[in-house]
């Protein structure tokens, strides 16, 4: 199953099986690291990292480090949208932003009940988000208050896209919603 940015040259470099599972694998699950791709493709861990680093080379995947892990994307994802997915593929920042899309301006203690994890994992994932310039706050009297100032459409079209990647039904049930309405 090739596609239009696969050229002749790539089609040569997609013959091998392994490489080619990986790079479909790279490309149905964007912004997923190493560990993820391991799980997915049964691939083990010397035969992946070759591939990987192969198919980097030859410009079909790239390689964007987040943190302490590598993500990984075909070569023609935006690279706007490189950090945006790679958030979203974590689940407790991806409940956060899901929240923050249907509820607007919550507080932390609003979001700590929608996630159910310690308030300290939801500060530590709120700074992180906050840092990465995802979110803003705003203190109103003895609350802060969190929206999301990047494009709404955007995390919509990247959820709606990577549906079935991300396996979570939260997701699921916000897309319906947006297709409700």
């Amino acid at each position: 199953m090739f596609n239009e940015y696969v050229n002749e040259k790539n089609k040569k470099i997609l013959e091998l099986e392994n490489r080619r599972k990986i790079y479909e694998l790279v490309k149905e699950y964007s912004g997923c690291h190493f560990r993820e791709l391991e799980r997915k493709s049964n691939i083990s861990i010397g035969i992946l990292k070759y591939h990987l680093n192969f198919l980097s080379k030859h410009e079909l995947i790239k390689q964007e480090k987040y943190g302490q892990k590598i993500r990984y994307f075909p070569k023609y994802f935006q690279s706007e949208n490189t950090k945006l997915l790679s958030l979203l593929r974590q689940d407790k920042v991806r409940k956060i932003i899901l929240f923050l899309l249907i509820n607007k301006n919550p507080n932390h203690e609003d979001i700590v009940k929608f996630i159910q994890a310690p308030p300290s994992t939801v500060s530590w994932h709120i700074k992180k988000l906050l840092q990465e310039n995802i979110i803003s706050q705003k203190k109103e009297g003895r609350k802060t208050r969190y929206h999301l100032i990047i494009d709404e459409e955007e995390i919509k079209k990247l959820l709606i896209l990577y549906k079935e990647s991300f396996l979570d039904s939260l997701v699921n049930r916000t897309i319906e919603m947006w297709e409700i309405k």
